[in-house]
C-alpha cells in the first residue's frame, strides 16, 4: 500500500521506535541515506544500518535482525520483489520501502499494511486492477438438493445442469487466467527507473522545515547520477531540475552567511558535458569524455587531428590545454565555456551544453554535480578489492562531507583513471572489431585479463561502458539499422566460480531508458535450462556461468528474432 502522508504515517509514526535501515549499494541510496540520517537525528530515532548489493544480502540482513527489530526501512531495494514472501516475514514486521526501481511488485502495492510504499501511485505506470490479478478461492459447495431416489429423471437432469455450470465456470476461470497472465506480462515486461529516492526524502525534509543547502546538494547529486547513467529520459531530468532550482534560490535567500570562506553557494547554470574538466586538463577532458569522443570519433587518427583543430579554433595553445584547468591563463579559463559553445555546431557538438548545478565554498572549492557523481563511483567501484562494501559506503558518505575534502580530491583522481579506461576499452573494441552483430542485437565480451577487467564487474561502470560502446558503434557502423539494435555487454564476475555478468541496454533509436532485457534474459535462461542468477534489483543485469554464455546468446537470438 502507498503511504498517503509521508510526514505523519512514516516520520512521526517511527518516532520513539527502533528501526533497521537497509540501503542499496548505489549513489542515489547513499544520498537518500545521508538525508534520512539527518532527519532521524532530530527525533532521536534509534537505527541500525546495513548495506546490501542484491537479494541474497537483503535476506541475510533481514534474518540477522528480524528478532530484534520490527520496523524495516528499505531504500532502493525490495520494491520489485514480493518482500513478505521473499523474506518469509512474520505478520508483526512492517516494511517501509522507498525504491526507484520499477516495476513495483503488485503484492507490495496491494499489501494490507505490512508493506508501506513511500513513493506515489503516479510513479507506477499501468498498474493492473486488483480484481484482474488476485482472486479469492471460494470453497466449492455441493449445492445438490436432496432428491427422492425414485425420481431418477430429476437426478440425471440435475447432474447434467451441474456439469454444464462447471464447464462454464472452468472456461471463465481459464479466460480470467489468460487475461491475468497478459496483464502481468505487459506490466512487468520493461524495467525502468522512477524519481530518485533522495529527492523524495529531501521533499520530506522540506515539509518538516529541516532542509538546508547540504541536503539539497545530495538530492541534486542523485538526480545527476540518474541522468549520467541514462536511467531517466532528458524530459524527466528537466522536470525534476525546475523544483530543485526553486529550492536553491529559496535556501540562498534564507541564509545570512555572506562570508566567502564559510558560506555554501549552489548555483544553477549552463555546464558542459565534459568529465571533470575543472579538475583535469582541457585536452584530456575533451578526449576522454563520452560526448565529444563519440561525436568527433576521437579514438581515430582523424578524430585526434580534429581535436587539435578545435583547440586551435578556440585559441587555446597546446601548452595551456595540457596543464591543469585551474593553472591555465585566467582569460582562457573564462573564455573556455563560451568558445566551445560557439564552435559546437562546426564540430558536431550541438548538445554539449546542459543545465546543471555548481557547488562552491571557500575560494578554491568549486564542483559541478557530475564531478561528485564520478568521485562517488570511483570510491564504490574502483577501490582495492579487499575493501568491504560497508567500508566503501562509509568512505562515500565521507566524500559527501565538506570537512573531508581530501577524500573527494583522491576520488576525483581515481575517477580520471576510470574515464581513461572506458575510452581505451571502447577504442580497443572498435579497432579489433569486437562488437559482434548477432542479428536482433549486438554484443561485446570483456575478456578476463584485459585492461582493468575487474572494474567492469560493477554495475555503474559497466553501465557507463555499455552506453559508450553503443554510441561509438552506431557512430562508426555502416549498417543503417545500427541505431535500432540493443547492446549486451558481458564481463567476468567471479573467477573462482566461473561466472560472468550480463547487461542489456535498449537501442539508441528508441530514445527511452525502458529496458526489456530483464524478461528476455529470464526466458532465454529457461529455454536452455541453465543455472542463472538474478540477484540484482535491476533485472537488466544477469549472472550466468561463462560456459553457458554461447548457448544463452543463441537462445536470446531465437527469442528476439
Amino acid at each position: 500500500m502507498y503511504v498517503d502522508d509521508i510526514k505523519q504515517d512514516f516520520y512521526e509514526f517511527l518516532s520513539g521506535k527502533r528501526i533497521f535501515l537497509i540501503i542499496h549499494y548505489d549513489i542515489d541510496s547513499i544520498c537518500a541515506c545521508k538525508i534520512l540520517q539527518s532527519l532521524l537525528r532530530y527525533k532521536h530515532i534509534l537505527y541500525t544500518l546495513s548495506v546490501v548489493r542484491g537479494i541474497e544480502d537483503l535476506k541475510t540482513a533481514y534474518r540477522e535482525n528480524c528478532n530484534d527489530v520490527k520496523y524495516f526501512v528499505l531504500i532502493n531495494c525490495g520494491g520489485t520483489v514480493d518482500i513478505v514472501e521473499e523474506l518469509e516475514a512474520e505478520e508483526d514486521i512492517t516494511f517501509f520501502i522507498l525504491d526507484s526501481h520499477r516495476p513495483t511488485d503488485l503484492c507490495n502495492i496491494y499489501s494490507n499494511g505490512q508493506v508501506r510504499l513511500l513513493s506515489t501511485a503516479e510513479e507506477d505506470v499501468a498498474v493492473p486492477d486488483f480484481h484482474d490479478v488476485f482472486k479469492e478461492e471460494s470453497d466449492e459447495e455441493d449445492d445438490e438438493e436432496e432428491v427422492d431416489d425414485s425420481d431418477g429423471e430429476t437426478r440425471a437432469a440435475k447432474r447434467r445442469r451441474l456439469g454444464e455450470e462447471e464447464i462454464v465456470k472452468r472456461r471463465e476461470r481459464r479466460l480470467w487466467e489468460d487475461n491475468r497472465n497478459k496483464l502481468l506480462f505487459e506490466y512487468s515486461q520493461f524495467t525502468y527507473y522512477a524519481r530518485a529516492s533522495a529527492i523524495r526524502i529531501f521533499d520530506l525534509a522540506w515539509k518538516l522545515n529541516k532542509d538546508d543547502k547540504d541536503l539539497l546538494w545530495l538530492a541534486i547529486i542523485a538526480l545527476t547520477e540518474q541522468m549520467l547513467l541514462g536511467k531517466i529520459e532528458d524530459s524527466q531530468y528537466t522536470l525534476e531540475v525546475g523544483p530543485l532550482q526553486s529550492h536553491a534560490t529559496r535556501l540562498h535567500n534564507r541564509t545570512n552567511d555572506t562570508d566567502v570562506l564559510t558560506s555554501l553557494k549552489i548555483t544553477f547554470e549552463k555546464d558542459l558535458r565534459l568529465t571533470l574538466y575543472r579538475h583535469w586538463s582541457v585536452e584530456s577532458s575533451l578526449k576522454y569524455s563520452m560526448f565529444p569522443a563519440v561525436k568527433m570519433k576521437l579514438w581515430s587518427l582523424k578524430g585526434d587531428k580534429k581535436l587539435n583543430e578545435l583547440l586551435a579554433d578556440m585559441g587555446f595553445p597546446l601548452i595551456q590545454s595540457r596543464q591543469a584547468f585551474k593553472s591555465m591563463d585566467l582569460q582562457l579559463r573564462k573564455e573556455f565555456h563560451e568558445s566551445l559553445e560557439k564552435l559546437s555546431e562546426k564540430y558536431g557538438l550541438q548538445d554539449i551544453v546542459y543545465a546543471s548545478f555548481i557547488l562552491q565554498y571557500g575560494y578554491r572549492s568549486k564542483y559541478c554535480a557530475s564531478d561528485i557523481v564520478f568521485a562517488l563511483m570511483a570510491i564504490l567501484e574502483s577501490s582495492p578489492r579487499d575493501k568491504k562494501p560497508e567500508e566503501l559506503f562509509n568512505l562515500a558518505l565521507d566524500c559527501l562531507s565538506r570537512s573531508k575534502k581530501e577524500v573527494l580530491d583522491g576520488a576525483i583522481e581515481r575517477a580520471k583513471v576510470i574515464a581513461k579506461t572506458l575510452f581505451k576499452t571502447v577504442q580497443s573494441a572498435l579497432d579489433m572489431k569486437q562488437i559482434i552483430n548477432a542479428g536482433p542485437f549486438v554484443y561485446y565480451i570483456i575478456q578476463e585479463g584485459c585492461l582493468d577487467w575487474y572494474m567492469f564487474s560493477h554495475q555503474h561502470i559497466l553501465s557507463l561502458l555499455s552506453h559508450f560502446l553503443l554510441r561509438a558503434y552506431v557512430a562508426m557502423s555502416r549498417n543503417r539499422k545500427a541505431s535500432t539494435l540493443p547492446l549486451i555487454v558481458s564481463a567476468p564476475k567471479n573467477i573462482e566460480t566461473g561466472t560472468c555478468i550480463l547487461l542489456g541496454i535498449p537501442p539508441l533509436g528508441e530514445n527511452s531508458p525502458k529496458n526489456f532485457f530483464g524478461k528476455a534474459f529470464e526466458q532465454a535462461a529457461e529455454r536452455i535450462n541453465c543455472d542463472a542468477t538474478c540477484d540484482f534489483f535491476d533485472t537488466s543485469y544477469f549472472e550466468i556461468h561463462t560456459k553457458d554464455r554461447t548457448r544463452f546468446f543463441d537462445a536470446l537470438t531465437a527469442l528476439l528474432s
